[in-house]
């Protein structure tokens, strides 16, 4: 349980630390975003207690951080799927790819 508090509080710092440096750049507003969504989602899973859904969160974490510093954009990258494609089930194309560093940013009953 240390070692999983260990790790998400170096991912939290870790966040807070490439916000600053992110509006040194002159990107306030998106700063501002990178820090709200990280407070938001923290506090949102902060009850979790499972160890291998705390391991998902914190890999989710760590891929926003990745996408984010890779492409220079803070916000969540949205998937490619075809559109109007519809699946056997009958879900549209949106709801059946939900990609590893999207998970927190949808409402997870969307995706069932």
């Amino acid at each position: 349980m240390a070692s999983t508090r260990s790790k998400v509080l170096a991912l939290y710092k870790d966040i807070m630390r490439r916000a600053r440096i992110w509006e040194g750049k002159g990107n306030t507003a998106e700063s501002e975003y990178i820090v709200s969504e990280a407070r938001k989602l923290f506090r949102k899973n902060k009850d979790i207690e499972d160890n291998s859904l705390i391991a998902e969160k914190i890999e989710e974490g760590e891929s926003r951080v990745e996408l984010a510093e890779h492409y220079g954009n803070p916000y969540p990258r949205m998937y490619y799927a075809q559109p109007g494609v519809i699946y056997k089930s009958g879900n549209r194309a949106r709801k059946k790819i939900n990609p590893n560093y999207m998970h927190s940013y949808y409402d997870e009953d969307e995706f069932k």
